[in-house]
């Protein structure tokens, strides 16, 4: 990240489990360089928290995006946030990535980023397709790539309108009432006191399974393991469905259920051919 431009230098880092909140980060990364910074996005599964600091210290402005889960923070995120060491009033922008909505979901986020000690200006929400495909109600969801494309001309209008109102300097923070941060709770609060009952959530249907091992390799938690050569999971789950949708035979269970082949394929990333790989490979930074 070396070149002379005087709108200045952009990091975001981002957790994504199906690629949604890859995809926005990636295209604010382009908003901004049309507008002429510098800007890239790294998946914080690629950057060791020691790096992260190193490349924090040399731009001018920070983002972290993330998917919603409950109106929380992805877990990852949050533990990435939590071991970045201080600063000091570092420009910072917060966003989130959700399918229909979550409150405060930007503010959540932007609260743990202050505490490091960042000036958080700016926060955003996008709405991205569903990834969840089986559930306890039956939610509305498509694999049907002409139907996204009209999610992604929305989310991509909203990054547009987003970056340009980060290169006003002009404060802008979707979600940080009160009235959103009390809507936000209402899924938040229950949502904390069954999370460790829901990390266990995640099986595998062995009739199914070909002990390939794609979910031991994509899972951001590690939350599967090979023991006496057939996978295993850990019940340490964090729901980011990226071993359910990406397991190349569907034999990943979610709540006990596989998925519902009658519905379509599983969600494969927001757009065709979208390889997760992306997400755990690190790239020259």
């Amino acid at each position: 990240m070396s070149s002379n431009n005087s709108m200045g230098k952009i990091v975001i880092f981002y957790f994504s489990g199906t690629g949604n909140t890859w995809w926005v980060s990636e295209e604010l990364a382009r908003q901004f360089t049309k507008l002429g910074y510098i800007a890239e996005a790294y998946s914080i599964e690629t950057v060791p928290v020691e790096k992260a600091a190193v490349m924090i210290d040399a731009v001018d402005m920070i983002g972290f995006g993330y998917p919603i889960h409950g109106s929380d923070v992805a877990k990852p995120m949050e533990k990435f946030i939590c071991s970045l060491p201080r600063v000091s009033g570092k420009k910072a922008f917060v966003f989130c990535t959700q399918w229909l909505w979550s409150g405060d979901g930007a503010q959540v986020g932007g609260t743990m980023v202050h505490e490091k000690g960042f000036n958080v200006q700016w926060g955003e929400h996008f709405l991205m397709p569903n990834n969840v495909t089986v559930s306890i109600i039956s939610l509305p969801y498509t694999n049907n790539y002409n139907r996204l494309a009209g999610v992604l001309d929305r989310a991509r209008k909203r990054a547009v309108s987003f970056t340009r109102e980060i290169s006003t300097g002009r404060v802008f923070l979707r979600g940080f009432s009160q009235v959103s941060f009390y809507l936000g709770c209402m899924q938040r609060l229950p949502f904390r006191k069954v999370f460790h009952r829901l990390q266990n959530d995640i099986g595998i249907d062995r009739d199914n399974c070909i002990d390939c091992g794609e979910c031991v390799r994509l899972c951001p938690v590690r939350n599967f393991y090979y023991q006496n050569e057939v996978i295993q999971t850990k019940g340490e789950c964090i729901i980011c469905l990226r071993c359910y949708n990406f397991c190349p035979v569907a034999a990943i269970t979610h709540m006990g259920r596989p998925h519902l082949h009658e519905r379509g394929e599983p969600y494969r990333g927001p757009i065709k051919d979208f390889d997760p790989g992306v997400l755990i490979t690190s790239k020259n930074c």
